[in-house]
């Protein structure tokens, strides 16, 4: 329905009745108009006049709510109901897609360091427990008692032989050094050379013949095989034990 313009709007006849009073009451204020305003018709009497028409007014139609600003770039986290939208640019996911690599193999290399780690302490103990029981230990000597057996007095007046009694042999010279100090405590004095590629261990007193019977040599002999019978290598020390009943074989040897 097209609206009259020749008839005045309600909204707009209560307006200006409003701004006449106010006019009249700030001139009163100053002293300008002294005599009272003219009557405007009654609001009944305006409203039978006036045709009231509906007016739609961008005002009223306003909602009371705030306004939503949209704008053409998207949340980037987004959540809903049943369900959570991420809207990210290709530059941040790519960004992000390296840092989780990143953060991936970080983990990764420490687990590797932490197995390595773990694997060489397990295989470190037996080995260095092997490398100790391999080294040599010192050796250590009891020493006989003094009524045990007494040392034999040197013959100075025989003239010495040119033979010597070998005892044993050895690939190494450390494993004859407890044999000589075992046989040094039964008053047999040896000594340790080397010939060729082996060790051996011999007697420093020379005989004129070993295998003669009641000869020095034959008697030294007997004595060495009857001491040597029941040696015994120090505890521990992995040197050679030269057989259930060692020193056995010996024999005599001619040196110039």
């Amino acid at each position: 329905m097209a609206r009259n313009f020749k008839q005045a709007a309600l909204y707009e006849v209560i307006n200006r009745t409003r701004f006449r009073d106010a006019q009249h009451k700030a001139l009163e204020r100053i002293g300008v108009v002294k005599e009272p305003l003219k009557q405007e018709p009654e609001l009944p009497q305006v409203l039978s006049q006036a045709k009231v028409e509906p007016v739609k007014t961008d005002i009223a139609a306003k909602s009371t709510r705030p306004e939503t600003v949209w704008t053409a770039r998207p949340k980037p986290v987004r959540i809903y109901p049943d369900r959570i939208e991420l809207c990210l640019t290709w530059q941040v996911a790519g960004i992000g897609l390296l840092a989780l690599v990143s953060i991936f193999l970080v983990f990764f290399r420490l687990g590797q360091i932490s197995s390595k780690k773990a694997v060489d302490e397990k295989n470190v103990s037996p080995t260095k427990a092997a490398v100790e029981n391999i080294k040599p230990q010192p050796v250590k000597i009891e020493t006989a008692p003094r009524t045990a057996v007494e040392p034999a007095p040197p013959k100075m007046i025989e003239p010495m032989g040119d033979n010597i009694i070998v005892i044993t042999s050895y690939d190494l010279s450390s494993h004859l050094e407890p044999v000589k100090q075992y046989f040094a405590q039964y008053g047999i004095a040896t000594e340790i050379i080397k010939r060729g590629s082996r060790y051996l261990l011999v007697t420093q007193d020379r005989f004129d013949n070993v295998e003669k019977a009641g000869s020095d040599g034959n008697i030294m002999k007997k004595k060495i095989t009857s001491v040597g019978a029941n040696y015994k290598p120090p505890v521990g020390s992995g040197f050679e034990s030269f057989g259930t009943k060692p020193f056995q074989d010996v024999y005599g040897m001619k040196v110039k």
